[in-house]
Protein backbone atom coordinates (compact mmCIF):
# COMPACT_ATOMS: atom_id res chain seq x y z
CA UNK A 1 0.00 0.00 0.00
CA UNK A 2 1.20 3.62 -0.91
CA UNK A 3 2.05 5.99 1.64
CA UNK A 4 0.93 8.85 -0.48
CA UNK A 5 -2.45 10.17 -0.39
CA UNK A 6 -4.57 10.52 -3.87
CA UNK A 7 -4.74 14.22 -3.15
CA UNK A 8 -1.01 14.84 -2.80
CA UNK A 9 -0.62 11.95 -5.91
CA UNK A 10 -2.90 14.30 -7.86
CA UNK A 11 -1.19 17.80 -7.21
CA UNK A 12 2.57 15.94 -8.21
CA UNK A 13 1.43 14.62 -11.47
CA UNK A 14 -0.56 17.99 -11.67
CA UNK A 15 2.72 19.95 -11.58
CA UNK A 16 4.97 17.93 -13.43
CA UNK A 17 2.70 16.33 -16.54
CA UNK A 18 4.13 18.68 -19.02
CA UNK A 19 7.47 19.89 -18.20
CA UNK A 20 9.80 21.74 -20.90
CA UNK A 21 12.75 19.51 -20.05
CA UNK A 22 14.03 16.81 -17.83
CA UNK A 23 15.04 16.64 -14.17
CA UNK A 24 17.40 14.48 -12.80
CA UNK A 25 17.07 13.86 -8.85
CA UNK A 26 20.22 12.69 -7.30
CA UNK A 27 19.28 11.14 -4.11
CA UNK A 28 22.41 10.53 -1.50
CA UNK A 29 20.89 8.91 1.60
CA UNK A 30 22.65 6.41 4.37
CA UNK A 31 22.34 2.86 3.71
CA UNK A 32 20.18 2.78 7.25
CA UNK A 33 16.67 1.81 6.95
CA UNK A 34 14.23 4.02 8.86
CA UNK A 35 10.73 4.80 8.40
CA UNK A 36 12.00 8.43 7.42
CA UNK A 37 14.32 6.92 4.51
CA UNK A 38 11.03 5.21 2.98
CA UNK A 39 8.58 7.72 3.60
CA UNK A 40 11.28 9.81 1.58
CA UNK A 41 12.19 7.41 -1.03
CA UNK A 42 8.17 6.77 -1.47
CA UNK A 43 7.90 10.13 -2.10
CA UNK A 44 10.39 10.58 -4.59
CA UNK A 45 9.30 7.94 -6.41
CA UNK A 46 5.85 9.27 -6.64
CA UNK A 47 7.12 12.53 -8.27
CA UNK A 48 9.49 9.79 -10.98
CA UNK A 49 6.01 8.04 -11.79
CA UNK A 50 4.74 11.42 -12.31
CA UNK A 51 6.90 12.38 -15.46
CA UNK A 52 8.68 10.54 -18.01
CA UNK A 53 10.81 13.36 -17.81
CA UNK A 54 11.89 13.02 -14.52
CA UNK A 55 14.73 10.44 -13.15
CA UNK A 56 15.51 9.53 -9.76
CA UNK A 57 18.56 8.14 -8.85
CA UNK A 58 19.09 6.28 -5.40
CA UNK A 59 22.52 6.49 -3.82
CA UNK A 60 22.29 4.81 -0.42
CA UNK A 61 25.60 4.30 0.55
CA UNK A 62 28.02 5.07 3.70
CA UNK A 63 29.53 8.74 4.06
CA UNK A 64 32.47 8.96 1.44
CA UNK A 65 33.68 12.78 2.09
CA UNK A 66 35.76 12.28 -1.39
CA UNK A 67 32.67 11.35 -3.27
CA UNK A 68 30.43 14.23 -1.37
CA UNK A 69 32.78 16.59 -2.23
CA UNK A 70 33.02 15.70 -5.97
CA UNK A 71 28.66 16.37 -6.23
CA UNK A 72 29.00 19.23 -3.84
CA UNK A 73 27.03 18.22 -0.74
CA UNK A 74 27.61 18.60 2.90
CA UNK A 75 25.64 16.21 4.73
CA UNK A 76 22.52 13.63 3.71
CA UNK A 77 20.01 13.00 3.31
CA UNK A 78 19.96 15.41 0.42
CA UNK A 79 18.68 15.71 -3.19
CA UNK A 80 20.97 17.23 -5.96
CA UNK A 81 18.42 18.82 -8.39
CA UNK A 82 19.78 19.18 -12.03
CA UNK A 83 18.36 19.59 -15.53
CA UNK A 84 19.89 19.53 -18.66
CA UNK A 85 22.87 20.77 -16.90
CA UNK A 86 24.02 20.61 -12.72
CA UNK A 87 23.35 24.17 -11.39
CA UNK A 88 24.21 23.10 -8.00
CA UNK A 89 20.99 22.95 -6.46
CA UNK A 90 21.07 20.71 -3.45
CA UNK A 91 17.77 20.24 -1.73
CA UNK A 92 18.29 19.08 2.30
CA UNK A 93 15.17 17.60 3.93
CA UNK A 94 12.31 15.99 3.29
CA UNK A 95 9.92 18.22 0.35
CA UNK A 96 6.84 16.94 1.52
CA UNK A 97 3.91 19.20 3.40
CA UNK A 98 3.87 22.50 3.16
CA UNK A 99 7.08 22.24 1.18
CA UNK A 100 6.13 20.06 -1.43
CA UNK A 101 4.59 22.66 -3.75
CA UNK A 102 7.66 24.82 -3.47
CA UNK A 103 10.08 21.74 -4.89
CA UNK A 104 7.67 21.25 -7.63
CA UNK A 105 7.79 24.33 -8.78
CA UNK A 106 12.15 24.18 -8.36
CA UNK A 107 11.16 21.16 -10.61
CA UNK A 108 9.17 22.85 -12.72
CA UNK A 109 12.34 25.92 -13.24
CA UNK A 110 15.05 23.48 -14.06
CA UNK A 111 13.46 21.62 -16.08
CA UNK A 112 12.98 24.96 -18.23
CA UNK A 113 16.24 26.32 -17.90
CA UNK A 114 14.64 29.50 -15.98
CA UNK A 115 14.75 31.59 -12.97
CA UNK A 116 12.14 32.90 -11.12
CA UNK A 117 14.46 35.72 -9.80
CA UNK A 118 13.81 39.35 -11.43
CA UNK A 119 16.47 40.68 -14.43
CA UNK A 120 17.54 43.25 -11.84
CA UNK A 121 18.95 40.49 -9.43
CA UNK A 122 19.84 38.20 -11.86
CA UNK A 123 22.28 40.96 -13.55
CA UNK A 124 23.89 41.67 -9.63
CA UNK A 125 24.99 37.34 -9.38
CA UNK A 126 26.52 37.82 -12.86
CA UNK A 127 28.46 40.62 -11.48
CA UNK A 128 29.36 38.41 -8.48
CA UNK A 129 33.87 37.63 -8.49
CA UNK A 130 33.67 34.92 -6.79
CA UNK A 131 31.35 31.86 -5.98
CA UNK A 132 28.95 32.16 -2.97
CA UNK A 133 27.69 29.68 -1.20
CA UNK A 134 23.63 30.19 -0.29
CA UNK A 135 21.78 28.48 1.85
CA UNK A 136 17.85 29.07 2.16
CA UNK A 137 16.11 27.98 5.10
CA UNK A 138 12.41 27.50 5.27
CA UNK A 139 10.29 26.53 7.64
CA UNK A 140 6.32 26.59 8.13
CA UNK A 141 6.20 28.26 11.09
Amino acid sequence: MSQIADTERERIRAALHDLDGPVVLRYYTSDVDSWYSRAERALLQEIERASPRVTLEIHADRWDPAREAAVGIRRTPVLAVAGARDTGVRYYGVPDGYELEVFLNLLRAVAGERSVLAEASVARLRALARPVHLEVLASPT
